[in-house]
């Protein structure tokens, strides 16, 4: 949760700076974006250091385990990112997603076995086979994650998302 909290809180203060100092929307988005995108790497650098931290300590699942909690670390940052800027229909459509992939791969694996139908799961077979269970998390939360990130992209770069007066839904229409 700390560097969570400590990267977002950068991504705020450093965004508030943006808006103080840009002359347009224009100039702020591109001010902003790579901010998003620093605070991303950087929370995403301090959650792999710890994921592998506590995988040498306490005995490691393998790196598919590791790539499906990163990949779910970054896409509760992000959602947090977007729910604190006043978009939190964004973050919550996006952590719905990540569930729903991972049901339908479960649902695919389960209507393959009814007899008369044909084998739906070859995709979730082929995944698990050559990567391991851990890879079916790992790709609905880095896929949901990317979604959040390009949606955060066009979003978190408004000047709405960074006024430190008013939430961002007083500002959408």
């Amino acid at each position: 949760l700390a560097p969570a909290a400590g990267c977002a809180r950068w991504f705020a203060v450093r965004g508030r700076r943006g808006l103080a100092a840009s002359r347009g929307l224009g100039e702020l988005a591109a001010r902003t974006r790579p901010l998003l995108l620093t605070a991303t790497l950087l929370f995403l650098g301090a959650l792999m250091a710890l994921l592998l931290g506590a995988g040498a300590a306490l005995g490691s699942d393998g790196a598919v385990a590791v790539a499906a909690a990163a990949a779910l670390g970054v896409l509760l940052f992000l959602a947090r990112l977007l729910a604190v800027h006043g978009f939190p229909e964004a973050a919550a459509a996006g952590l719905a997603s990540a569930a729903a992939l991972e049901a339908l791969a479960l649902s695919l694996v389960l209507i393959a076995r009814l007899p008369g139908l044909p084998p739906l799961d070859m995709p979730v077979e082929a995944l698990t086979t050559i990567a391991g269970p851990a890879a079916v998390p790992a790709v609905a939360c880095t896929a949901a994650a990317l979604g959040l990130l390009v949606h955060g992209l066009r979003a978190l770069t408004g000047a709405c998302a960074h006024s430190p007066s008013e939430p961002a839904e007083a500002h959408r229409p």
